[in-house]
Order: C-alpha cells, then structure tokens, then sequence
C-alpha cells in the first residue's frame, strides 16, 4: 500500500473514532516521511557509478551484479559488488587500502582489525563511506572467498562505517 493511502486511512479512522487531528497530525506525517523513496532510490543510481566498485585485484571474480538496499529507519542507501577471491583476506584488504587512497578516500581508524576496511569520502557534497569486508564476518565459512565493496550513503550523507 503507498504511503499516501496509509496516511489518509489513518487520518480518517483517527477522525472516525473521535481521535483529533492534532493527535493524528504527527502520526500522519510519520507515515508520509518513513522509509526509502525515490530520492534514495536516485542516490543508489549515483552510488553505483563509483568506480571504485569495479577495481578488484587481479584474481578476483565478480558475484552477481550489484546490489542495493535501503534501510528504512535510517534511510542509508547501499550499494555493493561481491567478489570471490583466491589470494588472502590481508592482500585483499591491502590492495583495496591503497585503491582507495589513490582514489581519495580516507581511512577510517576505527576499523582497522575488524576484517573489514572502512573509508570515507565527499562525493557531490555527501560523505560517502566505502567498506571492504569478508563473509566470513557473517558466519558463512562455505564463502570465506568471498568479499564485499559496499558504498554507503544518505541524503544527508554518511553511511555504515
């Protein structure tokens, strides 16, 4: 059901059953305004031209096409590429190291010595952030090979990392 038919079924039953419009007010407007809509959906369409997406080392295979989530309560947009790799998680997360500061992205301290390299970046005005991480973090063992590049944003910038 589309966010405007929830907001006037709410209004109308908060009315029906003597609920004010004052009360409705906010609840309606809460309705109106949660969760992912085109605009995040414009941002997704920016998030994926990155470059960055598609540098990999050299043994490193792409899984499936991009993906890309909205999370609805904080409204960050993510973009990623899985790959599978045959070289160690260490050379992994150093190639992506040096990628990434060549494409000026700055490391993020905080992540060092998680299996996972997080990055930042303005991209058009919005902080960008860029994650290197293992399945493997997941429990998935069968996909310890395996490895995402997300890109992570929100329309008021700032992502995941």
């Amino acid at each position: 059901m589309k966010r405007s038919t929830m907001a006037v079924i709410v209004a109308l039953s908060a009315l029906c059953v003597g609920g004010s419009v004052v009360v409705a007010a906010p609840f309606v407007s809460w309705v109106l305004t949660y969760g992912c809509d085109a605009d995040d959906d414009r941002l997704a369409a920016s998030l994926a031209t990155l470059g960055i997406l598609d540098v990999r080392p050299a043994d490193a295979t792409p899984q499936e096409g991009r993906s890309s989530t909205c999370e609805n309560d904080s409204r960050v947009t993510t973009v990623g590429q899985a790959y599978r790799v045959s070289g160690s998680q260490a050379d992994v997360l150093s190639f992506y190291r040096d990628a990434a500061i060549k494409d000026g992205w700055t490391p993020s301290p905080e992540s060092e010595g998680k299996g996972m390299d997080c990055f930042t970046k303005s991209v058009g005005g919005r902080d960008v952030e860029l994650s290197v991480w293992f399945l493997d973090v997941l429990g998935e063992e069968e996909h310890r090979d395996d490895y995402v590049v997300d890109v992570t944003s929100s329309l008021q910038g700032g992502g995941w990392c």
